[in-house]
């Protein structure tokens, strides 16, 4: 699990940090989807880092 998935799901970073460390490289959409299928993520959380990120069913 990447580093910044596991400090947003511990609220040790804000998804504004993590939205720069994906600009930078530093952590990637598919870490952060890979966060969410296994429920360390919200959508609310996805979509703020990613608005294109539409409701799934």
């Amino acid at each position: 699990m990447n580093y910044w998935v596991m400090a947003l799901y511990f609220k040790w970073v804000t998804p504004e940090l993590v939205k720069q460390a994906v600009e930078l490289g530093d952590c990637s959409m598919e870490d952060l989807n890979e966060g969410y299928e296994q429920r360390m993520l919200t959508l609310e959380q996805l979509q703020e880092m990613n608005p294109s990120i539409k409701a799934r069913k």
